[in-house]
């Protein structure tokens, strides 16, 4: 093999590992930003959760109405993990067994 080859081989390898540098980096550099965009929805998640577990936790029923609603709004989102699910049927089962026990409650 002659040199011509050799250096036309070793350029076209050098090119060949560059590009795939570029496309990890690139991939790479998405997925850290979708993670970040993520870890900042879900903080934000959590402020609104605890707003809504004051409100949950008020004696004024007006404050139990807004929280109810603001928890069907924050259990739409894409970020809600399975164990966020599990928290919101707790809840759910909960607020029934709490209406069940003293139905005029709400009437």
């Amino acid at each position: 093999m002659d040199v011509g080859w050799v250096s036309a081989v070793v350029a076209l390898v050098g090119a060949a590992v560059a590009a795939a540098s570029v496309v990890v980096t690139v991939l790479e550099g998405r997925r850290m930003r979708r993670n970040a965009e993520f870890s900042v929805h879900r903080d934000l998640w959590w402020q609104r959760w605890s707003w809504v577990v004051e409100r949950a936790l008020s004696g004024d029923p007006h404050d139990h109405d807004a929280a109810a609603l603001m928890t069907h709004a924050l259990t739409t989102r894409s970020w809600v993990t399975e164990d966020d699910e599990w928290v919101l049927t707790a809840l759910e089962r909960n607020e029934r067994r709490r209406r069940d026990q003293d139905p005029g409650e709400d009437g």
